[in-house]
This record gives structure tokens, sequence and C-alpha cells, in this order.
């Protein structure tokens, strides 16, 4: 017995050596995939290369994909960097393809949930232009604040100009009754709002100017209230069609407040919005059909609206 004991405890010594450095090595969170050379961490790799949580991916002349371990995808287009988290990257420069993943850019959070799927881009001047390709696409300010929601086909150019939620908003919509609350789609970020302030005609075609209220319970399914120190009309009656469209937008969610207010007649996208400090444009339509090919393969379509001047 006193010789199988030194052995026994040698033995035992070993193997909790052993745990204790397979617990010490990370594991990888996906693969990425690439035709050309993609740069980790500085080091240049070709093919496929196991990602890790935090690992900085740059392109050069070709773009790179990585396949998540839950199933969700990132392409970085080529000339592209981004910082690579198991829920999200941090775009840090050129353009990105999302399915079911998020996305930080410029002060922006864009998020595809499920098998919805997004392009981002950073442009000049902290503009970053978002499609949403398939399934709806949301975006949020630093503070967590809704400041834009993309159907499938619709792109927006964003700028995040002051992430408090005090910023001035200017919003523009058919104002609707919904039980005993005034509720606004905007017409361009697709966002809607509980309106506090007694001088809002309801069934009127608005701008309103105004600062969203910190920590405020919105009735659903808006997603923040404004309170409201300016109301301006600019389109007198809401169409019938539109009108009906927004209050069924009430009813069903934002995105189809937006939709519905435009098949209705009622003017889409006329002018910026400013949500909860982000300065949000119309960009040009996305057509599924094209740009399915941005997750899969080929390059994500271009969304540039030309309206950049408008966030100067």
């Amino acid at each position: 017995m006193r010789l199988l004991y030194p052995k026994a405890a040698f033995m035992c010594a070993i193997s909790a050596s052993v745990g204790i450095l397979s617990a010490a090595v990370p594991s990888g969170i996906g693969v990425a995939m690439s035709s050309g050379n993609i740069l980790i961490n500085n080091s240049n790799s070709a093919g496929n290369a196991t990602v890790y949580d935090g690992n900085t991916l740059e392109t050069q002349a070709t773009a790179s994909q990585v396949r998540l371990n839950g199933g969700a995808q990132v392409r970085l287009a080529a000339d592209s960097k981004g910082k690579v988290f198991s829920d999200h990257i941090d775009l840090q420069k050129g353009s990105a393809s999302i399915t079911g993943y998020s996305a930080n850019a410029s002060g922006l959070n864009v998020r595809a949930d499920g098998k919805a799927s997004a392009s981002i881009s950073m442009r000049d001047q902290g503009v970053v232009e978002i499609a949403a390709l398939t399934g709806d696409v949301h975006v949020f300010n630093a503070a967590g604040l809704n400041v834009a929601n993309l159907v499938p086909g619709r792109a927006l150019d964003l700028k995040a100009q002051d992430a408090g939620a005090s910023a001035p908003s200017s919003l523009t919509g058919c104002a609707v009754k919904s039980g005993s609350n005034t509720l606004l789609t905007d017409e361009t970020s697709n966002v809607t709002v509980q309106l506090n302030g007694s001088n809002v005609r309801t069934g009127r075609r608005v701008q309103v100017t105004g600062s969203m209220v910190p920590n405020a319970t919105a009735a659903k399914p808006a997603t923040q209230v404004l309170n409201v120190t300016n109301v301006k009309e600019v389109g007198g009656a809401c169409k019938a069609g539109g009108a009906a469209a927004a209050a069924g937008g009430a009813a069903a969610g934002a995105a189809g407040g937006a939709a519905g207010a435009a098949a209705g007649g009622a003017a889409v996208a006329t002018s910026t919005a400013v949500v909860a400090g982000a300065a949000v444009a119309a960009g040009v339509g996305v057509g599924a059909a094209a740009a399915s090919g941005a997750i899969g393969g080929g390059s994500a379509p271009s969304t540039s609206s030309g309206r950049l001047g408008a966030f100067n």
C-alpha cells in the first residue's frame, strides 16, 4: 500500500493539471471562411480559421464569412474590419451583413433577430446605412431607445447625434387615437410613439417635436413616450386608407403601421426624422431577391440614398 499511494497521488495530480489546462483554453465561437487572406488579430490567415470571442477580423481584397456556433452569420465585405463576439460585431470600418445577429456601428445597435438579415455600411461623417434584407430589423441608440424599424426591402441612413433620451425629436405621421392614448408612427423611421400633449389633433398628418420621456412605459405598440412641445400640420386630414392603416398599426405593430400608411396614400419619407437623438433619412429600396445574395455569397447591395447632406 505504501508503494501504490505515491503513484496514485501522482496520477491524480496529473489529472487535475490537465483539467486546469483544458479549462484555461478558450473555445472558438465560430469559423471564418475566406477565398483570400483575412487578418485575425493582425495575423494573416487563409482559408478557414477558428474565431474566438473578441477577435478582430479585417478583410482585404476579398470578403469573409463567419458562421457562428449558434447558427448566426456575419459577412464582412472587402476592406472591412470588426471585433467579433458571440452575440454581436463591433463594426469599425466598411460593411457587414448579419443574420440572426447584432451589429454596433457609430453609436447605433442594429438587431436582426431570428431569421432576419440586414446589411450595415459605415459612411463618411458618422452616417450608417442600414438595409433590411429579410425579416424585420430594429435599430437602437446607445441609450437603448428604438430609433428605427425596417421591413424587408427598406433602407435608411442614420447618424447618432445625442444618445440622451431628452434630445429633441422630430417625427411626421398620422396622429391616431388608440383607447385613451394618441399614437403616431413616424413615416421615415417607422417608430411608433405615444404623444403626450393636449394640442395634438388626431386624424391629421402632423409633424411633432418634443423630447422622449426617460423610463416611461408606453402604450403598445409604441416603444416610447414623447412630450410634445410643438405641433405643425403638414398634410391636412389623413386619407381614409392611411388613417385606417395607422390605426391598424396601433394594433399590429409599428412596422405594419408605417407600411400600411404608405399603401393608404400618406406621404412617406418626405423629411429627415430625428428620433431620440438619431437623425434618420430614407435610403433606396432593396430588392429582396437581389439582397439575398449578401449573406450566402456576393457583396452587400448599396443603400446610398444621396441624402447624406441631410445630416450636416
